[in-house]
């Protein structure tokens, strides 16, 4: 064995030694999970670098800043929980965060666990080869430069790909048209403007409801009706934001009950299945 900046490398029988890697691992993405990891890997005492397309940190926030954008569980459930002094520090302003202040809290983690300086912004990875001999990973950016690793974290979430619609004349559209992945900096107005939205899942309908109001007409594109509910957000007073505060562990423990860590969980049975009072008052 032999060591480098404090970590053990295996060396080979071969005559000549395994290269040594210019990290331990290489992260794709910056967002939630990229974090996440860099804060963990870096307190192990691994060197990482993430590489991130991006120009901060935000992943999901940073991309997803269409009109309404927010997200579809309680707030506090959504925040790190490996720091009680991140915890304490922290306060969100409403139950149902929106997506600025989603993005300043990540911006906030970064800069509180200096989190930037193994991060490279604007590095898109292009490709990524486990090269067999070396048992360590090549990655290729954008740019064709080139980084050796151990190991390989992908920290891009499953849907980080805008995808268009297959629809003949979409390339010839002369108007303006917006993808709400990849949603302009700039406000963007429809005052009064003819606006068409394809799509009525969670962002469709955000962006939707929130542009009704300002457009002259809106017409909706919906292949499937989707089913919503109140969504009953509010501001967070004093007193509530204590009793969050107290209740972090409960939180937690909860989420990692849930099927898909969330305060809530689906009912396994059918809406038939009980009566009509039973139904509605767990509708309500």
């Amino acid at each position: 064995m032999r060591t480098r900046d404090g970590i053990a490398f295996e060396q080979t029988t071969r005559t000549e030694a395994t290269p040594i890697p210019d990290y331990d691992a290489i992260i794709i993405g910056a967002g939630m999970s990229g974090l996440y990891q860099l804060y963990r890997l870096r307190e192990q005492g691994f060197r990482v670098r993430v590489f991130e397309a991006a120009t901060d940190v935000g992943g999901t926030w940073y991309w997803n800043r269409y009109p309404g954008a927010r997200f579809d569980s309680e707030s506090y459930s959504h925040g790190y929980s490996f720091s009680k002094e991140l915890l304490e520090e922290w306060e969100w302003s409403e139950h149902f965060a929106g997506q600025p202040e989603t993005l300043r809290y990540l911006k906030y983690v970064a800069d509180k666990f200096d989190l930037r300086r193994d991060i490279q912004f604007r590095s898109r990875v292009t490709a990524a080869t486990y090269e067999e001999d070396t048992r360590s990973w090549t990655i290729t950016l954008e740019d064709g430069s080139r980084f050796d690793a151990r190991f390989l974290i992908t920290a891009i979430g499953p849907l980080s790909t805008p995808t268009l619609p297959r629809i003949e004349g979409r390339e010839d559209f002369k108007g303006a048209s917006f993808h709400t992945a990849r949603w302009p900096k700039e406000p963007v107005d429809f005052t009064g403007k003819r606006v068409a939205v394809i799509g009525t899942g969670a962002t469709g309908v955000q962006t939707i409801q929130t542009i009704a109001g300002q457009v002259g007409h809106l017409t909706v594109f919906q292949r499937t009706p989707n089913w919503c509910a109140p969504l009953h957000n509010g501001k967070i007073d004093a007193e509530t934001q204590k009793k969050i505060k107290a209740g972090y562990p409960e939180i937690f423990a909860r989420c990692q009950e849930t099927f898909a860590c969330f305060l809530h969980t689906p009912d396994p049975r059918g809406a038939f299945e009980v009566s009509d009072e039973e139904r509605e008052a767990f509708y309500e």
